[in-house]
């Protein structure tokens, strides 16, 4: 990993956000912007801007705010500094599986396994990688905990994905 501090723009596609920089960067790469976010919410959209804007310090995102931008974005970022938040929980959309064929859902098993197993192998060397200079730096943890983030959330992507196959059978757990 380099030794050069990301910008804010890579630090939220490597790392888990602070719950005001996700909020930003979820309604910023909406398409249209904070404005559209406000738009879709009936929202003022100058409002919505300084509060989400890193910024302007006066000015802060309220619940209804993360519940307009993480309603209309979803974007997964929200939910990761949600997790942090929270102890490290982790989360998992469902997949809609009310159209799904028998073969579409083992696909689905076999296509959760090989993202397993490359996120594993991402992982691995990630961490090699951060470990031959023997320090481990503060951006360095933050994008192996987002790593090791999505590696657990393939998991239970896996675990729901293989419960569902076949017709009528139950999950337990």
């Amino acid at each position: 990993m380099s030794k050069r501090w990301p910008t804010s723009l890579e630090r939220a596609q490597r790392e888990v956000l602070p719950l005001h920089l996700a909020l930003y960067h979820a309604a910023r790469e909406y398409p249209g912007g904070t404005k559209a976010v406000a738009a879709v919410h009936g929202i003022n959209a100058t409002t919505l801007q300084h509060k989400l804007s890193p910024t302007h310090e006066h000015h802060r995102a309220n619940i209804d705010d993360l519940e307009a931008v993480l309603a209309a974005t979803r974007d997964p970022r929200i939910l990761d500094s949600l997790g942090e938040i929270a102890g490290g929980c982790l989360w998992v959309c469902p997949v809609d599986r009310r159209h799904a064929s028998r073969d579409d859902d083992q696909r689905d098993v076999l296509e959760t396994l090989a993202s397993l197993h490359e996120r594993l192998g991402e992982m691995i060397t990630s961490v090699r990688t951060s470990i031959e200079d023997g320090v481990v730096d503060e951006r360095e943890q933050a994008e192996l905990r987002l790593r090791a983030r999505r590696l657990m959330e393939t998991v239970l992507v896996l675990e729901h994905s293989a419960c569902h196959v076949g017709e009528g059978e139950a999950c337990h757990g």
